[in-house]
C-alpha cells in the first residue's frame, strides 16, 4: 500500500494522530522505532540541522526536496513535509507539490505567510498573502496533487489570525476546504490570546466553526497541552514541537562532558550506569538487513 494511502487511512481512524518532528533519517527512524505511525519534517529543524542557519526562509525548494527524499525512503511510515510558502507564487507551489510527491512524501503544508518575513517581524506578526492570492496558490497545489497522487495530503497552514483575526482564519479555512485541502492548520493567533486553560473552549469553538470534526484540524495550542487536550478540543493531527531543542541540548551536553572530562559518553543521561543497547542501534540503522543482502550476493 502506498504511504499516501496509509496516511489517508490513518486520518480516517478514530482518535488523534501524532506525528513528531524529525530533521534527518536517523531521527525519523527513531520516531518510527518507538511506535509512532507518522513523522513530520518541520522547516525550522531543516534550517537548523541541515543548513546550519536560523529559520528565516533560507532553505530552497531543491534542498528541501532532497532532504524529503532521503527521509521518506528511510522509514516505512508516512512523512509529512514542510512546504513553507510553496517557495514562491502559485506556479512555484505547483511545482513544489509535484516535486515533494515525487520524493516520496505523503503530505505537505503550504502557508499563507509571505516568504522571508521572519527576520523582519515577530513570529506572531507575520505579513500574510491576501486571501485571493493564497487561495490561488492552494488551488494550484490541489491541482498538482490531483495530477500525481490523489491520496497525497494537503494541509493549509493559516497564519492570518495574528494580524487579521479569527474571522479571517475561518473564511480562509472554509475556502481552502472547498478547494480540496485535507487538513486546516490554524497556526498564528492574535497576540492577546493567552492560550491558558480557559482557551480550550475558545480553540474548540474555533475548530467547530471551521467545521471540525468533518474538517480535519491540525491542533495548535499552548506548550502545556498534551495529546488528551487536543483530542478534547477536536483536533485530528498533532505535531509536538521543541524536540529539536531537547536534542540540541543533549548533544551539546554530551560534547561538553567529553571536552571537560576526556571520558567518552557511553552511558545514557536518563539512566546513569546503563549502556546504550548496541542491538537496538543496530536494528535502528538497518544493519541486519544489509548483512542479509551481503550473505546472499557478495562473493567472499
Amino acid at each position: 500500500m502506498k504511504k499516501t494511502t496509509i496516511l489517508r487511512k490513518l486520518l480516517k481512524e478514530p482518535g488523534l494522530l501524532i506525528a513528531p518532528g524529525a530533521y534527518d533519517c536517523l531521527t525519523a527512524k527513531c520516531v518510527e522505532a518507538v511506535g509512532f505511525k507518522a513523522v513530520y519534517m518541520p522547516p525550522s529543524m531543516i534550517d537548523d540541522a541541515q543548513l546550519g542557519q536560523p529559520y528565516i526562509g533560507l532553505a530552497t525548494m531543491t534542498e528541501v526536496v532532497n532532504i524529503v527524499r532521503y527521509m521518506a525512503n528511510s522509514v516505512n511510515i508516512p512523512l509529512i513535509a514542510c512546504g513553507d510558502d510553496g517557495f514562491g507564487g502559485a506556479l512555484a507551489a505547483y511545482r513544489t507539490t509535484r516535486e515533494v510527491i515525487g520524493a516520496g512524501a505523503s503530505g505537505i503544508y503550504i502557508s499563507d505567510r509571505k516568504h522571508l518575513m521572519l527576520a523582519r517581524a515577530p513570529h506572531n506578526l507575520l505579513e500574510v498573502l491576501s486571501q485571493e492570492e493564497y487561495l490561488g496558490k492552494i488551488g494550484a497545489v490541489v491541482e498538482a496533487r490531483n495530477k500525481d497522487d490523489k491520496d497525497f495530503i494537503i494541509i493549509a497552514r493559516i497564519d492570518a489570525g495574528a494580524t487579521l483575526g479569527d474571522e479571517e482564519v475561518i473564511a480562509r479555512a472554509k475556502a481552502c476546504h472547498e478547494l480540496g485541502v485535507d487538513i486546516i492548520y490554524p497556526h498564528a493567533r492574535p497576540p492577546e490570546s493567552k492560550f491558558g486553560e480557559r482557551d480550550k473552549e475558545t480553540l474548540r469553538q474555533l475548530y467547530r466553526t471551521i467545521g471540525a470534526p468533518q474538517v480535519l484540524i491540525w491542533g495548535q495550542g499552548p506548550d502545556t497541552f498534551v495529546a488528551k487536550d487536543y483530542e478534547e478540543i477536536g483536533a485530528k493531527l498533532w505535531v509536538p514541537g521543541r524536540f529539536t531543542e531537547f536534542i540540541e541540548e543533549a548533544v551539546l551536553d554530551s560534547y561538553q562532558r567529553f571536552y571537560d572530562t576526556g571520558l567518552q559518553p557511553i552511558y545514557t543521561f536518563s539512566s546513569p550506569g546503563k549502556k546504550l543497547s548496541s542491538n537496538r542501534l543496530r536494528k535502528l540503522k538497518g544493519l541486519d538487513y544489509w548483512c542479509d543482502v551481503e550473505k546472499k550476493y557478495v562473493v567472499k
